[in-house]
């Protein structure tokens, strides 16, 4: 990793570099505020355990949605952290008002929305259960136990007040002071409130939160710290708990490094599409037509079948029935059925449905059925009309059904009327209507 001294010195640069740029335009600014705040709000929780995706969390931030079977906490507390990260950059963007204690307390109420049950840890290391309070510190001790099995232990309950108190009045010195780096302050700050850890819950987002809100006072990009490098990350606080700060304050410079990089593209116009969008966009298109994709139902011979027992075969019967209604009116009345360019005379709707469950026996030896089309078709055809004419007419009517790996269409006399997927069965009345049209059409040939 770079010295500190020399990444110092590259936010510098890169800062002056995005200065001369803005204002971006405002379809950039646009893409890239909505880039970071689903990156912060998703990294920050999943950091804590949030086992929301990407795409459910743009799902749900930008469009209000939710998919999945998660703990409604899970929704809540994203839903939250969205409201507490735009609070925060109320707060530093108003530089007439000053970091408070109760800006923190409120940070800390929001993000945990509500009170609740939680697991904790007692100082011998012993699990229990604690009630959890909203923007309130700690009334009891807080500690963890560390991989190794230790306890570490924070500051006391009694000790957190004083603490917290410590916390603010240095931060409000170098502010003044101007002697540190706003990356030197933040990483601080971050660092000093993790060792207090005030709250009974939720200090590592309020933490991040608070960095951030520095940096956005600065006029910084916020920094992300990436879940996928959660490890990294706690190696760093520990090393600052052994007394190597600088390590932290490195690392949180390093990902400002990145977060500059990022802005200073989007203010060029140019792509801010990192390595992995293109996943965390193709899982957010997958969520958004979920429940789109669970109702597709592919061709299959079963499906054919159930469709013959129920709409089609209900068609295939009232069009042969009200066809032949026109019978009387004809010397030759002839009904055909076909499939995939085969055709077949039969005599009634008795035959012609049989003939088709013969087909659909057929289909089994055929390789892929699912993806190939298939196609039936119903046509009676009449000739030498009893009527006298002074043209000779010709009478075919025809009703065809296609089966497409997708869905169905329904086409009379070479004219699509219906398209429907395999789950979806025609209604009574659609069919009812089917033959209607095809009765009118045979009547309006007849001469008056």
């Amino acid at each position: 990793m770079p010295e500190l001294s020399s990444l110092i010195q590259k936010i510098d640069f890169l800062k002056s570099e995005l200065d001369k740029l803005l204002p971006m335009k405002a379809e950039d600014q646009q893409r890239l505020d909505k880039k970071f705040r689903l990156e912060w709000n998703y990294n920050s929780n999943h950091i804590e355990g949030n086992t929301l995706t990407y795409g459910q969390t743009e799902l749900l931030i930008m469009f209000g949605k939710t998919t999945g079977d998660h703990d409604i906490r899970e929704y809540q507390e994203m839903k939250a952290h969205d409201a507490a990260l735009k609070l925060v950059k109320e707060y530093a963007n108003d530089k007439t008002r000053h970091l408070s204690e109760a800006d923190i307390r409120e940070l800390n109420r929001m993000i945990l929305v509500e009170p609740y049950y939680g697991v904790a840890w007692t100082e011998d290391g012993q699990q229990t259960r604690k009630l959890i309070q909203p923007g309130v510190y700690k009334k009891e001790p807080n500690s963890v136990r560390l991989q190794n099995g230790e306890m570490f232990h924070y500051a006391s309950p009694d000790e957190t007040p004083i603490k917290m108190a410590e916390l603010m009045d240095w931060f409000r010195k170098v502010e003044s002071d101007k002697k540190l780096h706003p990356v030197q302050i933040t990483a601080q700050l971050h660092y000093d409130f993790v060792r207090i850890h005030p709250f009974d819950d939720s200090n590592g987002r309020t933490s991040r939160l608070l960095m951030n809100y520095v940096l956005i006072r600065y006029g910084f990009p916020p920094v992300v710290i990436k879940s996928s490098d959660k490890k990294n990350y706690l190696t760093a606080l520990n090393k600052a708990d052994v007394g190597d700060l600088d390590s932290f304050v490195e690392y949180v410079a390093m990902e400002l490094v990145w977060s500059l990089g990022v802005y200073l593209k989007a203010a060029k116009g140019e792509s801010i599409e990192e390595g992995d969008d293109v996943y965390k966009e193709i899982d957010l298109l997958k969520r958004k037509a979920k429940n789109e994709l669970l109702a597709v139902v592919p061709k299959s011979i079963n499906g054919m079948q159930q469709l013959l027992d129920s709409s089609v075969g209900l068609l295939i019967e009232l069009f042969i029935e009200k066809q032949s209604l026109f019978n009387e009116f004809f010397l030759v009345n002839e009904i055909w059925v076909g499939f995939d360019g085969n055709q077949q005379q039969i005599n009634d709707s008795h035959s012609a449905k049989s003939f088709f469950k013969t087909v659909l026996k057929s289909y089994s030896t055929i390789h892929d059925f699912a993806n190939k089309e298939s196609s039936w078709s119903i046509s009676f055809i009449r000739r030498n009309l009893k009527i006298p004419t002074t043209v000779e007419l010709f009478f075919n009517e025809s009703i065809s059904i296609v089966f497409r790996p997708l869905k169905y269409d329904l086409i009379l006399n070479n004219i699509v009327m219906a398209s429907r997927k395999y789950s979806d069965n025609l209604s009574n009345l659609e069919v009812e209507e089917l033959v209607r049209s095809t009765a009118k059409s045979v009547k309006a040939k007849l001469p008056a």
